[in-house]
């Protein structure tokens, strides 16, 4: 389920960087890609815990107009998201109450950059209602709606242009749903609206003493087929489209908006109604004022 909010944990601003320009890279860690196949569900009422194993690589940064920028920088992030689910009997508007926790632990690396060497990332909380039973043109539909809130918890430290944590606020509601079009042929999707709150230290290199990034609408999504019991192979991938200027201690800054799109192939086995695993690899296209990379990631779900 929820947020894995991953991304290549640039909290911070990019500024200072030798290629980078100074108002790119403002976005918290963000769930691109982390979740897919089947997400609409839960694995049942109870609790779960899910870990997610990402690793992001990247040697490209694109500027505004999706060219490649001189002089960039090497990037690559290792998390590993903890995630705790509850599931409870009790019903409002028809769907399952639930409340989720995330906790990540990311290591990251940067060529020439200066990066934060702290572990723990910030915590996300979300409070959700769970569909099981609904249809949609008379095909069965599961989905959720989930509103996720992110503290400033994680490590970060202004001199640092790479930081485990933010800095900031993040409020993110969220709609999933994965539709049975065939007993065998799924779709599912995770569409997020995120909201930041102003980053008052950034880092130190911007020359700023604010900056709030902009909104960002983003989803996930896959077309699911399974090949045998249990196993579901897909295509599946992630978008993100910045909708707002970040803002700075002046106003909007010109030409900050960020945009990456990605695909690739994805495999997830049911190995009993308990537990679950999953691994895909995603190759990022036309990013704007981010890096553009290659995302893999392996995921393990139990229920208890």
């Amino acid at each position: 389920m929820k947020r894995g909010w991953f991304v290549v944990l640039i909290a911070a601003v990019f500024t200072g960087i030798p290629g980078a320009p100074s108002h790119a890279f403002n976005q918290p860690p963000l769930n691109l890609g982390l979740t897919d196949i089947l997400d609409g569900g839960v694995p049942g009422v109870g609790t779960f815990f899910t870990e997610y194993v990402q690793a992001y690589e990247s040697d490209t940064f694109k500027d505004q107009d999706g060219d490649d920028i001189p002089g960039q920088p090497d990037i690559g992030v290792l998390l590993s998201m903890n995630q705790l689910v509850h599931v409870y009997k009790h019903k409002l508007l028809g769907a399952h109450i639930g409340v989720d926790v995330l906790l990540p632990v990311v290591s990251i690396s940067g060529n020439g950059i200066p990066t934060n060497p702290g572990l723990l990332g910030d915590l996300t909380v979300g409070p959700f209602l769970q569909w099981l039973d609904t249809k949609l043109l008379g095909r069965p539909i599961v989905q959720r709606f989930e509103l996720d809130f992110t503290f400033p918890t994680g490590q970060y430290d202004k001199k640092y242009a790479l930081n485990p944590g933010s800095n900031h606020w993040v409020i993110e509601p969220y709609y999933a749903f994965t539709w049975f079009l065939t007993p065998k042929l799924s779709t599912s999707w995770r569409i997020h609206y995120t909201y930041s709150t102003k980053n008052d230290d950034p880092f130190i290199g911007s020359g700023l003493s604010e900056i709030t990034p902009g909104q960002v609408f983003h989803f996930n999504y896959s077309f699911e087929y399974e090949f045998r019991k249990g196993l579901r192979g897909a295509v599946a991938g992630y978008y993100l489209k910045q909708l707002t200027e970040d803002e700075g201690d002046s106003g909007d800054i010109p030409d900050s908006k960020e945009q990456v799109f990605a695909i690739g192939p994805a495999l997830h086995y049911f190995f009993s109604d308990k537990f679950s695993a999953g691994l895909k690899t995603q190759w990022e296209f036309s990013a704007e004022n981010r890096p553009e990379g290659n995302r893999t990631t392996l995921r393990f779900t139990y229920l208890f």
